[in-house]
Parts: C-alpha cells; sequence; structure tokens
C-alpha cells in the first residue's frame, strides 16, 4: 500500500538480496565445478625394456660371452676349433639353418683372411650398423692380377671399404664385415672391457643364401 509522500523500500532491498544471493550461488558453482575437473591420478613413467628385434623373424637367442654380447638364430649351437690360433667364438645353425656359420674373432684377428663378399658398417663405440647391403660376389667386380692366380686372392673394394677377395674359393660364400679404417680389423670401444679389435664372418653354403642373418646378428652385436 503506498502512501502519498511516503517511499517504500522493502521491495528494493529485496531485489539487492536476490541479486546477491544469485551472485553467491554462481561463484560457489564455478569454484565445485572447477574442482571436479582436477584429477587425483598421477602419471609415472615405467622402465623401458629394450628387446632386439630380428629382421628375418626369426626366433633368437641371446648369447653373452666375456667381452661382447650377441642375438643369434634360436637353436644355433656352439662349435669351437682348440687348433685354431685365433680368439674366436663360433656358432653353427641346425634344422634348415645346418649350413650356416657365424664366426666372431676378438683381439686375435685373421688380418689376411680372403672372403666373397663384404658387408660394409659404421662403429658406433660399442655397437655396429650396417651402412649399406652385402655385396656381390666379389669375383663379379674384382680383376685377378697376375699373382692372384699363386696367391688365390685379390685386393677388392666394395662401397669405399677395402677387403681380401678369395678368388680361388669362390663358391665359398663368406661374408665379412668391414669399415673404411684398416682391412679386417674393426676397433670398438665397450662401457666395461675397452677397446678391442673385432671382426665378424659369415659362412651360407646352404642352397638360398639369406645375408639379412648376418645383418641382424652384426647389428646386435655389442662389446661390454
Amino acid at each position: 500500500m503506498y502512501r502519498l509522500g511516503h517511499q517504500i523500500r522493502h521491495r528494493y532491498r529485496w531485489y539487492i538480496v536476490t541479486l546477491m544471493l544469485i551472485i553467491v550461488l554462481a561463484v560457489i558453482g564455478i569454484v565445485i565445478f572447477h574442482h571436479g575437473l582436477k584429477t587425483d591420478t598421477s602419471l609415472s613413467q615405467s622402465k623401458v625394456i629394450t628387446q632386439y628385434y630380428s629382421a628375418t623373424g626369426t626366433d633368437t637367442m641371446h648369447v653373452t660371452e666375456p667381452t661382447f654380447s650377441v642375438y643369434l638364430p634360436a637353436g644355433w649351437k656352439p662349435i669351437s676349433d682348440p687348433n685354431s690360433p685365433y680368439q674366436v667364438y663360433s656358432w653353427h645353425g641346425t634344422g634348415d639353418d645346418a649350413n650356416r656359420r657365424i664366426d666372431i674373432y676378438i683381439d686375435n684377428l685373421p688380418t689376411n683372411l680372403a672372403v666373397n663378399r663384404l658387408l660394409p658398417i659404421q662403429i658406433n663405440n660399442d655397437q655396429l650398423e650396417a651402412i649399406g647391403p652385402v655385396s656381390d660376389n666379389c669375383t663379379d667386380f674384382t680383376t685377378p692380377t697376375a699373382q692372384s692366380s699363386t696367391t688365390g686372392t685379390v685386393a677388392a673394394k666394395w662401397d669405399g671399404v677395402n677387403f681380401i677377395c678369395d678368388v680361388a674359393n669362390y663358391e665359398r660364400d663368406v661374408v665379412a664385415i668391414g669399415a673404411t679404417v684398416e682391412v679386417n680389423t674393426i676397433v670398438m670401444t665397450g662401457p666395461i672391457t675397452g677397446s678391442h679389435h673385432v671382426l665378424l664372418t659369415y659362412t651360407d653354403n646352404s642352397s638360398d643364401a639369406d645375408y639379412s642373418i648376418f645383418t641382424s646378428i652384426v647389428e646386435s652385436f655389442e662389446i661390454l
């Protein structure tokens, strides 16, 4: 009820109270909303587990020796030659791999070894990396000399890497690793055992030679 000359304020005050209440509720709603976006979940990175993958798709086994470790095709057996003048670790395949063999020479190397093919590599401290495919048989791109008819060998080069070509036994199918430093000598440095001279060779006398096996072995090789 209105009376002339009198101003009634209670309705105005009610508007102010209502507006303040709306503002307070809005602030509470915003706080609750932002709190709901927070999560109590904490993320932690688990330890990385590294496992060697064979490019050939075959199962592998991890072999560790005093100065190196390597992954070989599963089922390969160690072989030894007590009469060898070199420090060499050797394995051969079984079953379908029976005519395949890997030889790993450490420190005492056959520096005059002649082979039929070359796998060019580069050295990354304690590991090796293939930088190209296995070469063709060296007799296909190397010209014999008058002396090679006596020695059975001739100097050859593949991808800028020098090696010794076995022209006398061109059907043996022996592959060696090689870098641009020395013939039949790779120097690698391990974190534990230090520097070593290394040579890896692979022989594949099977009817269907598979050089990817050798590449996988080489790239899994590690000086300790």
